[in-house]
């Protein structure tokens, strides 16, 4: 490695006067040597952020001469050209404050090699305050310092209230890997021997969610075996040189960790790559259990999300879709049949004499007939059909891709099984019933609310009709 030119900021700036990006020779005026036996690497960039000066600790920390980098950006250096994007809006520009400060920033060397880096930096001002550049001191952070590091960025995306849950998985999966310093990041689903990437971090793109692995072809299953975070740094050569993960894949580096949720294995949390790297510390270890907890824990607040979510769409004494949720969906189907064009049918539904069932049996009894009811209708409807119960013994069957004649064939099969199906009301005691019911087909004109307008006039003209019967809405 050629040692840094102790001439190059004599050369990079005009000895009085600002050169085109407005630096001057004043401005680090004969500190080329001083910064030559500085410890930690010394870059040196314009308002443009382009290199202008690196120290030999700089070349020797990064694998670069100053003549790979002069003149090109400092996004060079990062790892994450977001970072770099980021510290510009943060701290590179003119607009900020010039006074230096420390923080952590994940860092490339020419090897591809990554490393965290404690970074001191600020502005560079002329005499009139302006800024004419920058200067960063930059040390690899130390075990403990990265751990803290990486610690508070995972705070910060499991406090995050606003993130959605697939957000925070992406997020802590590159965190992970970041912090290890691995290519690529798992989450698998395990169910007997067959391991399903549920969600993945992989800038090469060579695997993707949905991908599925024999898991006795993956590393995981010493994971799995030990109950715990394992680590192999070199697979070539270990014990594991020989398993068929490092012969079909490659992976040098490997460290995972079972996830648990709710006390049951779920699958693994792991990163890997084709490179070596150091061996995995005790507290890497550690850190690789506290991420494999947080995706568990996170996998569990998804869970109880979304049976929350189905207990507030679903009637509790049926089990269909109760009135909120058929009326969001009724909603979006109403705008995709109009957009595809498409026909869209709805039919509305009313148990003929009801209150003469709770009357006579009981409101248990009545409970038990919407219960058959409802089971009935999911029999005789489709898969993409939705059944939903309004309340009381109201319910409505919205029909995707079916027109008024296909409505009315549901219908029909509807009461004719109606007629067979005799719903029982004591331990001893069945009853048969009958149902009105209204139907309607979308219009062009229509939207939620003039839909369920016309298919409810329907339903009334069957009730006044003399129950029992099946009334189409007229054009």
């Amino acid at each position: 490695m050629p040692p840094s030119d102790p001439d190059a900021l004599d050369q990079a700036y005009n000895a009085d006067t600002a050169d085109a990006d407005g630096l001057t020779e004043r401005s680090l005026f004969s500190l080329a040597n001083l910064f030559d036996t500085l410890p930690e690497a010394v870059v040196v960039a314009d308002r443009e952020r382009r290199v202008r000066y690196v120290n030999a600790a700089a070349e020797t920390l990064f694998g670069y001469g100053l003549e790979d980098l002069r003149g090109h950006k400092t996004e060079a250096l990062y790892a994450d050209q977001a970072d770099f994007r980021n510290m510009g809006k943060e701290r590179y520009n003119p607009t900020v404050s010039s006074a230096f400060s420390a923080y952590r920033i994940l860092y490339r060397c020419s090897d591809g090699s990554r490393f965290l880096g404690q970074t001191s930096a600020g502005g560079l001002s002329d005499t009139g305050g302006k800024i004419q550049g920058y200067m960063a001191l930059i040390r690899p952070a130390r075990s403990a310092e990265q751990s803290v590091d990486t610690l508070q960025r995972l705070h910060s995306i499991t406090a995050d209230t606003e993130m959605g849950y697939d957000a925070k998985l992406a997020a802590i999966l590159e965190l992970g890997a970041r912090h290890f310093g691995l290519d690529l990041a798992i989450i698998a689903s395990i169910q007997g021997e067959r391991y399903q990437v549920e969600h993945c971090h992989d800038p090469a793109g060579g695997v993707s969610p949905g991908a599925i692995f024999e898991l006795g072809g993956t590393y995981c299953v010493h994971a799995l075996k030990a109950n715990g975070p394992v680590g192999f740094h070199h697979a070539g050569e270990s014990e594991i040189r020989t398993h068929p993960c490092y012969r079909d894949f490659g992976l040098e580096a490997y460290v995972g960790s079972p996830i648990q949720v709710n006390g049951a294995l779920y699958g693994t949390l792991n990163f890997s790559s084709t490179r070596a790297c150091e061996a995995f510390s005790r507290d890497d270890l550690v850190f690789m259990q506290l991420l494999a907890d947080t995706v568990g824990y996170e996998i569990h607040q998804n869970d109880m999300r979304n049976q929350l979510s189905l207990l507030a769409r679903t009637d509790e004494l049926t089990g269909l879709a109760n009135r909120r949720a058929v009326m969001e969906s009724l909603r979006w189907q109403i705008s995709h049949s109009l957009r595809s064009g498409l026909p869209l049918t709805v039919m509305s539904l009313d148990l003929d004499h009801f209150k003469a069932i709770n009357d006579t049996w009981g409101h248990g009894a009545g409970d038990q007939v919407l219960r058959g009811f409802s089971e009935l209708l999911g029999r005789i409807t489709r898969e993409v059909d939705l059944c939903g119960r309004l309340g009381g013994e109201e319910f409505i069957v919205v029909l995707p891709d079916t027109d008024t004649r296909g409505g009315c064939v549901v219908g029909d099969r509807l009461r004719r099984r109606l007629a067979e199906t005799p719903m029982p009301v004591s331990a001893s005691e069945s009853i048969n019933i009958t149902v009105s019911a209204g139907l309607t087909s979308l219009r062009s004109e229509d939207d939620l609310e003039a839909m369920l307008q016309r298919v409810d006039l329907a339903l009334y003209q069957a009730k006044q009709g003399g129950r029992d019967r099946l009334c189409v809405a007229q054009e």
